[in-house]
């Protein structure tokens, strides 16, 4: 059984590639950074030899696998900073040799305290001196996280991600870190483990020296001495940390769907910002949040639009019926409304912006629109009352099928999304990919114990078979049309991204998978047509300077 869920898997990719939100491939590599190297040469000055002797030292214990190198570093790195200092004082400028050496051995010393277990998260390094143990403390400054979340820093190398189109990183004081929250109870709509940006900073204080810890999001420089200088950033390389190995969630979720709705998640990248607007994305079919990683990437590059928004994104299972993962997200914007702000006391949190790609455009279509009875009509011939099923699939159904627009959403930007269905839902490819997916034994039973117990009830649905979301997606699905015909919230402004890299062979332009007269929509504030492919759509250049746009227009 498990080969033949790994051959299916394999299979699916091939046949939905040209179909799907392009997910990038994965490596399970994070590179170190280069060290200073020994005898390197500098005509501008020279690193004084206290720094010089303690690093050797460090480095012969390193390699000995003694643990007297974290306090060999630790003395580097404190004496190479006083140097910088004053080379500053003295002449303007920093000794290169100075500063590689002080690079090198910050860096090393966070990487040998935490293998020698001398890394306190929330405390810092503890380092024996002469006046005996210590802690080198920690301070943050511009986070909204914890110092107890501070679990691995892990120095930033070089890397070559196909998920990052662009890194933004700039040089400076300080080493580039990405540190990683891990924990079994994470505050609510946070996950267990989370990757963010830092950079650290030794400072000497009185006869010793501190750590700072810097969010290269919103801070841009440190001090030293009476000078303010910039610090190393490197704001990209939390989302390449996160996408080593080979994580097949997004496969799974549209092979082997719960359908239930028990995998649906909304999270934030970082936690709870009051007064920031929220933005949530929305992945396509086939696909998962980390698809999105190019755009956040960009996006959050832009010093404005980070200051007045956070940044969410939602998982849902993409081999259901997309009605079900649309519930789950209204249901859980409601919860985290009520989580985080249950007096409604914050305006932001009801200017919420809903981004979605390809199939998570209609999620978010079905968060800002009135179902009235035009949903359960387009698929049934009787009230819902009076359906012969248990309570707890009748309450599911009415989740799905009857709901108001959330009073939260006051903007959608659609990206590829098919209002009107796409044809590859009905080529070859697609219908194999339909037969592919596996509901749960739960799932199939109740679909099957609607169709028995109530004859006749449901039109323009397979009955043979439990529907996926891909039967949905055709231009001939009743459910898919009903769909186009509900009206929207008044207090909600929409807009549209279309591709048009293609003419198909009927002379209908469209992304190669969505017609541009499906992806189109009457009434929007503003459609913007972008030269690309279904599966690049969403991180396109253009698309993602347009959504730029978008924001800030709605921040005013």
């Amino acid at each position: 059984m498990g080969g033949f869920r790994r051959n299916r898997s394999q299979f699916a990719c091939l046949c939905l590639w040209a179909t799907v939100c392009g997910c990038a491939l994965q490596r399970d590599r994070w590179p170190a950074p280069e060290l200073a190297a020994q005898g390197s040469g500098d005509v501008e000055g020279h690193c004084p030899r206290s720094a010089e002797v303690a690093y050797a030292a460090a480095m012969e214990a390193e390699d000995d696998g003694a643990e007297v190198c974290v306090e060999y570093y630790y003395e580097a790195a404190t004496s190479s900073r006083r140097a910088i200092e004053r080379h500053l004082a003295e002449r303007g400028f920093a000794s290169p040799r100075t500063m590689d050496l002080h690079r090198s051995a910050v860096t090393k010393l966070l990487v040998n305290a935490q293998r020698f277990g001398r890394w306190y998260p929330g405390a810092g390094i503890a380092v024996f001196t002469t006046a005996g143990q210590t802690i080198v403390p920690i301070r943050l400054h511009g986070f909204v996280w914890q110092p107890s979340d501070f679990q691995q820093l892990e120095p930033v190398g070089d890397y070559d991600e196909e998920i990052l189109s662009r890194r933004y990183r700039s040089i400076g004081m300080g080493v580039p870190l990405v540190v990683s929250r891990r924990t079994l109870c994470p505050a609510p709509f946070t996950r267990s483990n989370q990757a963010f940006a830092a950079t650290a900073v030794m400072r000497t204080c009185a006869s010793n020296g501190c750590l700072d810890f810097y969010n290269p999001l919103n801070c841009s420089t440190t001090t030293v001495g009476p000078y303010r200088v910039a610090i190393v950033r490197d704001i990209s390389a939390p989302f390449a940390f996160a996408n080593r190995g080979d994580d097949r969630t997004w496969i799974n979720n549209f092979l082997d769907p719960d359908t239930d709705g028990s995998q649906n998640r909304l999270f934030m990248l970082e936690p709870y910002q009051r007064g920031k607007i929220p933005v949530v994305f929305v992945h396509g079919l086939l696909s998962d949040p980390k698809t999105w990683a190019d755009a956040v990437n960009d996006l959050r590059a832009n010093h404005d639009l980070n200051e007045r928004y956070q940044w969410w994104a939602y998982e849902y299972e993409t081999g259901g019926p997309f009605l079900e993962g649309a519930a789950g997200l209204r249901r859980q914007l409601a919860q985290i409304r009520c989580t985080y702000d249950p007096q409604r006391t914050d305006p932001a949190m009801s200017k919420m912006v809903l981004i979605g790609h390809s199939m998570g455009g209609l999620i978010c279509k079905l968060q800002v629109t009135e179902s009235g009875n035009r949903l359960w009509g387009s698929v049934a011939d009787q009230p819902l009352s009076s359906v012969v099923t248990t309570n707890e699939v009748r309450q599911r159904l009415c989740n799905n099928f009857f709901f108001s627009p959330s009073c939260d959403v006051s903007r959608v930007v659609y990206i590829g999304t098919p209002h009107q269905g796409s044809p590859w839902a009905r080529r070859p490819v697609g219908r194999l990919a339909s037969a592919m997916v596996q509901p749960s034994d739960q799932s199939r039973a109740a679909f099957e114990q609607l169709v028995r117990d109530n004859p006749g009830l449901l039109r323009g649905v397979d009955t043979d078979r439990f529907p996926t979301s891909i039967d949905l997606l055709e231009s001939e699905s009743p459910l898919l049309r009903a769909t186009t015909t509900l009206p929207y919230s008044r207090r909600v402004t929409v807009h549209s991204i279309v591709g048009v890299s293609r003419s198909e062979w009927n002379g209908e332009m469209s992304d190669g998978v969505v017609p541009v007269a499906s992806a189109q929509l009457y009434g929007v504030r503003t459609e913007r047509q972008i030269h690309s492919k279904h599966s690049l759509l969403h991180r396109d250049p253009s698309s993602v300077e347009e959504i730029a746009c978008i924001l800030r227009d709605h921040a005013r």
